[in-house]
Parts: C-alpha cells; sequence; structure tokens
C-alpha cells in the first residue's frame, strides 16, 4: 500500500489524473488534491473494470472518493482552494488499513503553462514535479512528471500527450520504462466518458463525470430556436 497515493494516477480513464499538473476538480482525488479548487463545482466521477472500481463525489471545494481492488477499499477526504491569481492548493487524507496525508499546488502560469507538485507528509516524502504546456491554444497538451520517494530511493518519470479538438481527448502517456496508457474521451457538456488501455496490465477501463458545471462538447452548442421549436 504504500504508493496508494499514486495508484489512481496510472489507472485513471482520465487524463487529467495522470499528472500532477493538469487535474480539476474531481480529477484531483487520489492524484493531487490541489485540483479540487482549481474550478469549484459539483461533481460526481466514476472508473471501472472487473477488478477495480473508483467513485468520487466533489461538492465546491472537497469531497470523498473511494477506490476497491479485489477485497480491498482505500478511502480519500480532500479539499482544494484556489487563491486570488494563478495558484491553488489542496490537501487529502487517506485512510483504509493504513493512512496517510497529502498536500499538493497546481500553478496556472498562463494559458500556455501549468505547473504542479504533490507529496506526501511525515516521515516518508513520497513527490511528483510537474509541468505541462499548451503550445496550440487548447488543441495540445504535453505534460511531464518526476517522481522521488525518499527511504527506497525510488525515481521515475512519466511524460505524455493529449490531442483534443473541441469536446474530444486522445491521450498518450507512459513511464520510463515505457509501461504505456492510451485513451479515449468524448463530452456531452454535462456528461464526459472516457476509455484507457493501460498495456502492462492488458486490460481496459472505463469511467465517466457527470457535472453541474457544463464542459466543452464536441455536439453543437444550442440556440434558443433549439430551446423553443417542439
Amino acid at each position: 500500500m504504500l504508493f496508494f497515493i499514486m495508484m489512481f494516477i496510472s489507472t485513471n480513464v482520465f487524463h487529467e489524473a495522470h499528472f500532477s499538473s493538469l487535474p480539476v476538480r474531481a480529477t484531483g482525488f487520489f492524484s493531487n488534491p490541489a485540483g479540487l479548487g482549481r474550478q469549484p463545482g459539483s461533481e460526481a466521477l466514476f472508473v471501472y473494470d472487473e477488478d477495480f472500481l473508483m467513485g468520487a463525489a466533489l461538492l465546491g471545494y472537497g469531497g470523498l472518493g473511494v477506490i476497491k481492488t479485489d477485497t480491498v477499499y482505500r478511502f480519500e477526504a480532500g479539499v482544494g482552494y484556489r487563491l486570488p491569481g494563478a495558484f491553488s492548493f489542496g490537501y487529502a487524507y487517506q485512510f483504509g488499513d493504513t493512512s496517510l496525508h497529502a498536500v499538493g499546488v497546481i500553478g496556472t502560469v498562463s494559458p500556455k503553462l501549468s505547473i504542479g507538485y504533490k507529496t506526501t507528509l511525515g516521515r516518508r516524502k513520497h513527490m511528483y514535479f510537474g509541468i505541462s504546456l499548451t503550445p496550440f491554444e487548447r488543441y495540445l497538451v504535453l505534460s511531464g512528471d518526476y517522481e522521488y520517494e525518499d527511504i527506497d530511493d525510488i525515481r521515475n518519470y512519466y511524460y505524455g500527450v493529449i490531442l483534443q479538438p473541441k469536446g474530444l481527448g486522445f491521450s498518450f502517456s507512459a513511464d520510463q520504462d515505457f509501461n504505456w496508457r492510451a485513451g479515449l474521451m468524448v463530452s456531452f457538456r454535462y456528461i464526459k466518458i472516457a476509455g484507457l488501455y493501460i498495456e502492462e496490465s492488458n486490460t481496459f477501463r472505463f469511467g465517466a463525470i457527470v457535472s453541474a458545471q457544463s464542459y466543452e462538447s464536441f455536439l453543437p452548442e444550442p440556440t434558443e430556436e433549439t430551446y423553443f421549436d417542439f
């Protein structure tokens, strides 16, 4: 259970949760709690395959998440807040058979650059430093993270790309050993659905976000005539 805090990053179907500089709202659970405060709102997230189940609910700036693998449950209570300006901060408490505390920060330095950092608290430090670049407006995102754990001297790096034409997302990410993941996301304004193929375990995973706030959708924008033309 030592590295359970990062298990969600490698198994969540939504690309935003794979890197410390990207999470927004519910994708901050078990990822970077600073994401819980970047765009406060209300939404629920679900991830599923035959050996894995995850659920999370966000209301405003905080909420609760749970992961089930086999017969093991892991819970997280988290809260985040965005200060005036570029930076968001977050705190999470994970509990189950063991417990840990984690903090994170995300800086939206500009529309084309965000940075992220998260770490566990206590004697053992498990840290991630990340950066994401958006060189072509919102259509291409390049991300990287560096992982460091002090007691076992674990060092790793992760990299990924997402192509995101309006309301769609095509993602690819991998670690230094080229254990890779590839995913597809489709947005229907208040519902986002996604699938992920995990090469290391040869599994497909599926998920959904249901939100009170609208996301950019691949569907045409509704017009006044659309609402009243019965």
